[in-house]
Formats: structure tokens, sequence, C-alpha cells
């Protein structure tokens, strides 16, 4: 068995497209996750190129995601490194993971980051800009609002009580601006994602019943009897580590 994990804070925490033996939710320290990264094929076009998360360095932020412990590690470092650095421009680091159950111990993963060298990293700008691109971009994998949407339900669902302040902003931005243009079907893919990834929390659920949190977790089994505006965090509600 491989004893190398990766860490997923994008596309990977629903969709690792490898062979794993566990995975667990948790976050790795010193990092931003940020829409600065472009996407010609999957969710854009070279023409109009869509947004995807990478990392930049912050000493002052976490960025919680998904850890999975490779199957074969050989195999699932040459589909990584084609899936997510095909480009070049992209660094790999080794950093600590913690879990998101205290009892479990951190432990070394890996973590693939789009430089500012990515020949399609797009970089910062205005908030508005980006959620601009993620409401009228679209990809081979589909409209790159998918992909916003499922970030968010994966957040909202697994650690409800942490604020993603660009993540949770962009998609009020992006919602607001669909909305003003009667895009319904676009919108359907923030409620549709929150439903989707329900099961994905199951095996974390009964861990989190017993986590000592500023605010309880949204039960998987109540999820779909909610409206998806009822589960939008307070901008209050803030993660805790210690």
């Amino acid at each position: 068995m491989s004893s190398l994990w990766v860490f997923g804070y994008g596309s990977l925490v629903w969709r690792p497209g490898f062979d794993y033996t566990e995975s667990k939710i948790g976050y790795i320290s010193g990092f931003s996750r940020r829409f600065w990264q472009g996407s010609d094929v999957h969710r854009g076009t070279t023409e109009k190129l869509g947004r995807v998360v990478t990392l930049t360095e912050n000493e002052k932020e976490d960025t919680w995601g998904r850890a999975f412990r490779m199957n074969d590690e050989q195999v699932s470092r040459a589909y990584l490194d084609n899936r997510e650095a095909s480009e070049g421009g992209y660094a790999t680091r080794i950093t600590k993971f913690i879990p998101l159950d205290p009892k479990e111990e951190p432990f070394a993963v890996l973590v693939y980051i789009a430089l500012p060298s990515n020949p399609l990293y797009l970089g910062p700008t205005s908030i508005t800009k980006i959620a601009k691109d993620i409401a009228e971009c679209s990809g081979t994998c589909g409209p790159n609002v998918e992909y916003l949407a499922k970030l968010a339900a994966f957040m909202r669902l697994n650690v409800p009580h942490v604020w993603d302040e660009h993540l949770f902003t962009l998609e009020s931005l992006v919602k607001m601006y669909l909305l003003e243009r009667n895009s319904n079907e676009l919108l359907n893919y923030f409620e549709a994602a929150v439903i989707e990834d329900k099961d994905m929390t199951l095996e974390y659920w009964s861990k989190a019943n017993k986590f000592e949190n500023d605010t309880e977790p949204v039960s998987p089994n109540v999820v779909q009897t909610m409206h998806f505006a009822d589960l939008v965090p307070s901008r209050s509600l803030r993660c805790v580590k210690k």
C-alpha cells in the first residue's frame, strides 16, 4: 500500500480520478485558495478562459480540502501530473495536513500549485471580474458555474463551521449575476451540487457530530428538505483552529 497522500482543494475533492485506499477531510496552513488559474479546456476555451483554483502563499490562512492515500503511487502520480500539471508552470510541495478529526495526527501530503509562470495563470484581479468570468464560461467538463457550485457545496457540507471568504463571496456574486440575467439553468447547478455531494459526507458525519465546534454541522440526512439559501453560513461563523 502506498504511503503517499495527495491533497485536493479543487476538483479533486469530488472527482479524484485515481484509485485511493482512504480519504480524509482537513486543511493545510499557509495557503489561500484563489480562482486565479485559467482553464482553456475543462471549464473554458482558448477564446474565453474559465477559472479554476490554485494556491497562493498566505501564512494567515488555511485551505480546507480532502486528502487521498494513493493506491498505486506510480500510476496515480502519472495521472495527476498529466491532469494537474500538463501545461507546465506547476510546483509540487510536501506540506502538513491537519485532519478534521482532532484525535487524528497530522501527516504529510503532496499538493499541486499553479505558479505565475504557468501559461494559463491569470493572477489576482477584481472579485467582480472573476465572478463574471465564472458565470460566462464553459468547457468540456461543463459550465464554470458547476465547478464553483461543487466546491462551495463540498465546503458547506463537510466543514460548515468554516467561512471561505473568497469562495463564498464569489458564490454570492455569481448567483446575483445569473439572477439578473434570468439564467435559471445555470442557477440550478448550485442547488444540484448540494444534493449530489450529500452522499460524500456520510462517512464523515458520525465523526462530525462528536466535534465541539461553534456551530452544528448540517446533517446530510436533512439537506434535501432544506432550501439552498438555508445552508449559507453567517459571515460571523469562522473556523477556530485551536
